[in-house]
């Protein structure tokens, strides 16, 4: 299914979804990513301000807060389509910018380099189990994860996850996708794949 249609389709999946299952989804995945290995070995981490029907991550960077974690968020720039992620220690130190987004006001806030960022939370509509994502069309997360090099994560409902999405040349899988039912290791599905690959 073209790109597109997958992005449509999922949509309106989401836009149906009940508020107390969003919930209480959102609070099992939280569950799952804080115990993750690599968010306890992580100092910096990167994730976006989520708005519904997004997987809910203002809790989850509560708590990052609480075990010591630096929280960086990112404020886009839509005229050449790139990213910067900034430290915040507060939701005071968010602004309300285009389409209701939350971005971090850099007169009050810190730029971080990419490559002190040790995990980035990467954001997406529908997965598939290799980790290559269908985004919202802006095309900042590819930009951005053309030069980054730790380690990435997606949050995401079960439903979001398919067998296979349309692939560009330019796409950059994430490494693992944590749903509220399970966590999915898309480095080793990725080497799986490649293995039945050559056997054939």
């Amino acid at each position: 299914m073209p790109k597109k249609e997958q992005r449509d389709e999922m949509k309106k999946q989401l836009s149906t979804l009940d508020k107390s299952l969003y919930q209480m989804y959102s609070s099992e995945i939280e569950r799952r990513f804080l115990a993750d290995e690599n968010v306890l070995r992580a100092s910096i981490i990167g994730i976006t301000i989520s708005d519904f029907p997004e997987v809910e991550t203002e809790n989850i960077i509560k708590k990052l807060w609480g075990m010591g974690k630096t929280v960086v968020v990112p404020k886009c720039v839509p005229k050449d389509r790139t990213m910067t992620f900034y430290k915040i220690e507060s939701f005071d130190q968010l602004e309300t910018v285009y389409m209701h987004l939350q971005e971090p006001n850099p007169l009050v806030t810190t730029a971080v380099s990419s490559n002190d960022i040790d995990l980035l939370i990467v954001p997406g509509i529908v997965y598939d189990l290799s980790g290559f994502r269908i985004g919202y069309g802006g095309g900042y997360y590819d930009r951005y994860l053309s030069e980054f090099t730790g380690h990435t994560i997606s949050l995401a409902f079960d439903f979001q996850v398919c067998s296979l999405v349309e692939r560009e040349n330019y796409d950059i899988p994430v490494d693992k996708i944590i749903t509220n039912i399970k966590t999915i290791s898309c480095e080793l599905h990725r080497k799986e794949v490649k293995l039945d690959e050559n056997s054939l």
